[in-house]
């Protein structure tokens, strides 16, 4: 049968049904998720453009556009027509794992790599002993409702050049407390007094896998040893809820990170891939 592309402004129920059942196929078949945390938190956002792949009243394929970063979850023989569905635009697509069935179309059309995001994975084999921390300053939980503004401007400051990271709002903040995964026993911020100096925010994964969510210090706090501390403290945080194994992603070109967390028994085992259909003089930050 044929296949249609229908353009909602936000999917109905039905149709988000259908399209978290096509991401979780997909993932399975691919061992990894298709799409992003961010692209996941927006699958009802009216500021994002959708896009649903349909055959026979199922839905056999999902594109997002948020700005320029597209995202595909789809059948094999539906990435070409979703796609084309924004063939018009200059955008970024990230390839979520070595087995993506959407690297080989990319290269096909031309598109080109930009970026690699590394992911790293340890075993915890036995309880992390948490360290010191740095005088003055003081390790507590996450409050909900009391500490996004704080760490809202940390997270900008650490992140001051990250194409992503750097540039969440609240709402991307709230969106993630709103996720069934969100435990604010394992997101940890580190405070001078009233300033936030830093913070390490883990996730459980529904596999048990444990995650170094994000981890930043801010720059008036760096060189203290701060983001070691957070890191140790965060791992024994997974390990005592029952990660036994914890993954993280790095960017390429941070080779200062890389470095850090191989000292600590990360090593690679995945790739992420971001392509652009953009020449190589546009304003895409490799950063």
């Amino acid at each position: 049968m044929s296949l249609s592309i229908l353009r909602p402004p936000v999917a109905d129920a039905e149709q988000l049904s259908s399209v978290r059942r096509l991401i979780a196929h997909v993932g399975r078949e691919e061992g990894r998720d298709p799409l992003s945390d961010q692209a996941l938190t927006q699958l009802t956002s009216s500021n994002a453009q959708h896009a649903l792949a349909v055959r026979d009243d199922e839905v056999v394929g999902y594109a997002q556009l948020d700005g320029e970063s597209l995202e595909v979850a789809a059948q094999p023989d539906a990435i070409a027509a979703l796609l084309d569905t924004f063939a018009d635009r200059d955008v970024l697509i990230w390839t979520h794992g070595e087995h993506s069935r959407l690297a080989a179309p990319l290269a096909q059309r031309g598109f080109t790599q930009r970026r690699e995001l590394f992911q790293l994975r340890r075993r915890l084999d036995a309880p992390v002993d948490r360290p010191p921390v740095p005088d003055g300053i003081e390790i507590r939980n996450f409050v909900a409702g009391t500490d996004e503004d704080a760490w809202l401007r940390v997270n900008a400051a650490a992140f001051a050049h990250h194409p992503e990271q750097g540039g969440w709002t609240r709402a991307d903040l709230e969106a993630r407390e709103g996720e069934e995964w969100f435990d604010p026993s394992g997101f940890l911020l580190a405070w001078r007094r009233a300033e936030l100096a830093g913070f390490h925010w883990t996730k459980m994964h529904p596999d048990g896998a444990g995650e170094v969510y994000v981890i930043g210090v801010d720059p008036s706090a760096q060189g203290i040893g701060l983001g070691s501390v957070l890191l140790r403290h965060g791992l024994a945080s997974l390990y005592d809820r029952g990660a036994r194994d914890v993954l993280l992603y790095v960017d390429g070109s941070n080779t200062t990170a890389m470095q850090l967390y191989e000292r600590y028994g990360f090593g690679q085992y995945d790739l992420d891939v971001q392509w652009s259909n953009q020449s190589s003089t546009g304003s895409v930050s490799n950063t």
